[in-house]
């Protein structure tokens, strides 16, 4: 089923469709809708303004979401995989620069991974909130073991207050080009 057309240039000059699912001509089911990070990225910004509940976080819940993120990088250089189990919640969803998709159990076998990063630094964080749920927008420059060279991300993440603490429910990443 298609949903909607945009025939005029789209992103990098390309025409592009909007939609959920379309049939290809050999008659299977193929994604016609694929977000690009900083689409995402755009169109979260774009909401901002717009948002009846728009709200800054206290200074509370700013250090609080800022420790949880520090607590949930770090558990990639100790490869505490507890850390990230109590953070992430259980339909977690993320994406990473290369566009592969992340599920909680994926995540956790990650950081379980060997070797492990020998650094995370988170360089900026600004946190946003929208009643019991807080979107952060950082950036981190990491250090995988063996590696000599830092490698800088940007990632958004979306929080959700629960009974348990704030949970991790969705994130997004990108390698910001120089």
């Amino acid at each position: 089923m298609f949903i909607a057309a945009r025939s005029s240039p789209g992103y990098f000059g390309r025409s592009e469709r909007i939609g959920c699912r379309n049939k290809d001509l050999s008659g299977k089911m193929s994604n016609v809708f694929k977000m690009r990070p900083a689409l995402l990225i755009g169109l979260l910004a774009a909401l901002y303004p717009l948002s009846a509940a728009h709200a800054d976080p206290s200074a509370d819940i700013a250090q609080e979401i800022g420790q949880l993120e520090d607590a949930y990088s770090q558990s990639f250089v100790t490869g505490d995989a507890k850390v990230a189990e109590r953070l992430l919640a259980a339909d977690f969803v993320g994406f990473d620069p290369s566009g592969k998709t992340w599920d909680k159990a994926t995540m956790l076998a990650d950081v379980r991974s060997e070797p492990h990063q020998t650094s995370a630094k988170i360089t900026a964080l600004t946190v946003r909130q929208y009643g019991d749920t807080a979107i952060a927008l950082g950036t981190e420059e990491d250090t995988n073991a063996g590696a000599t060279v830092v490698a800088h991300r940007r990632w958004l993440d979306t929080w959700k207050r629960t009974p348990n603490g704030w949970r991790l429910v969705a994130s997004g990443e990108i390698t910001p080009q120089p």
